[in-house]
């Protein structure tokens, strides 16, 4: 038998590299295997304040803030654009943690891997996963993989964890997929160089617009790049396969990308931003994808991040939920194999899978509240908002934290709240009372252009970064 890692790891994306990373600086022989060559075009550009932590841990901060526009806030629009609010996260977030990031996920990715190497962890890039035999001789499993050039091995290792993203590499295996039939939407993400900076992109604020109710959708507009906007267009199947049906029947052959254009021309917002604008080549449909796996570790197993579930990017939680759970993981499987007592060790696992499985959880009824047409509109009410209803003082400080990614620490705590605001009849009358107060701050969340893009390192001046 050839080496035996104690870890292989598929896929090295965010969660990915995240567990290499912390695995290999443990002592743990680790490879990671990524079907791709980096850098490569992905969704999910816009991060959350609570990645600040998770960055700093893993010591990318510093290339972070060079290379990526600092994000303050969001801001949720109507679909008419008449009504818009901004959720500044310095509201609760009293440090400079606040001021998370947009990226472009390509170098986002890259940077995250290159930092693996540097700790320590192997990575074979263009080496595609075949199959998996978790059932070896003294749970030895064994994965066959085939490089670019077509050349097999068989690899051996301890334990394997899947972090292949939205290919769910043993949760297709294992039957143990399930699909989220609620959560039918499809994604086009496109790049454009030369839009307007206007509407807090010029402060790095996202800005979610709403679409008309029968689209079940939104846009998201995001500055990547000094002169770079990632638009994200998402909207619900039934309404995709009718506009199809439509478009084809025109004679239409590249009817995706036609859908994506024609939306944008239907948003006044999106349409302002972009006029005069070219979207580059690269261009990007994510479709099935919202699922979760009913299976999530074994003996010699584990799934993370998008691997195990991914809900929808509403609010920019799959980056965060993957490399969190990657950090927790990589702490908890320590323990468990250094542990004398076995039965403290697999209780810490079985502790790490329910924090997991609670945070997810609590971003999957925040979705469902988003969705649903009779419950809290965040472009309908001021982030700044005062509310006299006895026992929710502090419900602008509950979607504060939320849309800043406290899942982890405090998921039970915010239940109460969300199961309120799916109540029509309570969120009305709630609604009902508050009190709308502007804030001169609002708009730009006190930012300047300088603040965020003043220390974005241009191209021409980068300095190589080692692997």
């Amino acid at each position: 038998m050839n080496k035996i890692y104690d870890f292989i790891i598929i896929g090295c994306g965010p969660a990915g590299s995240t567990a290499a990373t912390k695995l290999a600086r443990l002592g743990y022989s680790v490879l990671a295997l990524e079907k791709t060559k980096f850098p490569r075009m992905h969704e999910g550009e816009s991060l959350l304040p609570f990645c600040y932590a998770v960055f700093e841990e893993l010591g990318v901060l510093e290339e972070m803030k060079k290379n990526f526009v600092r994000k303050p806030g969001a801001r949720f629009s109507s679909h008419d654009g008449t009504k818009h609010a901004t959720w500044c996260f310095k509201t609760v977030i009293h440090d400079e943690s606040f001021l998370s990031f947009n990226v472009e996920r390509a170098k986002f990715d890259h940077i995250l891997m290159k930092n693996a190497r540097r700790n320590g962890a192997e990575v074979w890039e263009e080496t595609k996963v075949e199959s998996v035999n978790l059932a070896g001789e003294d749970k030895i499993a064994e994965i066959v993989t085939v490089n670019k050039a077509g050349e097999r091995n068989t690899l051996h290792t301890k334990f394997v964890v899947d972090a292949s993203g939205q290919d769910t590499f043993l949760a297709k295996r294992m039957g143990t997929k399930q699909t989220y039939t609620a959560l039918d939407r499809v994604a086009w993400l496109g790049h454009w160089t030369g839009g307007k900076m206007i509407h807090g992109l010029d402060v790095g604020l996202i800005n979610i617009v709403y679409l008309e109710t029968s689209k079940k959708g939104w846009f998201a507009l995001q500055s990547i790049g000094k002169d770079l906007h990632s638009v994200t267009l998402v909207v619900d199947r039934a309404y995709m396969k009718q506009r199809k049906k439509e478009l084809t029947d025109q004679g239409i052959e590249e009817w995706q990308r036609a859908f994506y254009l024609e939306e944008i021309e239907k948003c006044a917002l999106a349409k302002e931003v972009l006029e005069g604008a070219e979207m580059e080549d690269r261009f990007l449909i994510v479709s099935d994808y919202s699922y979760f796996a009913d299976h999530m570790y074994g003996d010699n197993f584990a799934l993370l991040g998008d691997a195990y579930k991914y809900l929808d990017p509403i609010f920019s939680t799959g980056v965060y939920l993957g490399m969190k759970s990657a950090m927790l993981f990589a702490e908890s499987i320590h323990e468990k194999l250094t542990n004398s007592d076995k039965a403290v060790g697999e209780q810490k696992m079985k502790e790490l899978y329910k924090t997991i499985d609670g945070a997810y959880g609590l971003v999957e009824k925040f979705i469902n509240v988003y969705y649903d047409p009779n419950s809290l509109n965040l472009s309908e009410v001021s982030s700044k908002s005062d509310s006299n209803y006895e026992g929710y003082e502090a419900a602008f400080g509950l979607i504060h934290y939320l849309l800043a990614g406290d899942f982890f620490r405090n998921y039970d705590k915010y239940a109460d709240f969300l199961d309120m605001i799916r109540k029509p009849e309570l969120y009305q009358k709630w609604r009902n009372l508050v009190q709308d107060r502007m804030d001169p701050e609002e708009a730009t969340c006190g930012m300047t252009w300088d603040q965020v893009f003043g220390d974005i390192v241009d191209a021409a001046d980068e300095i190589p970064v080692s692997v």
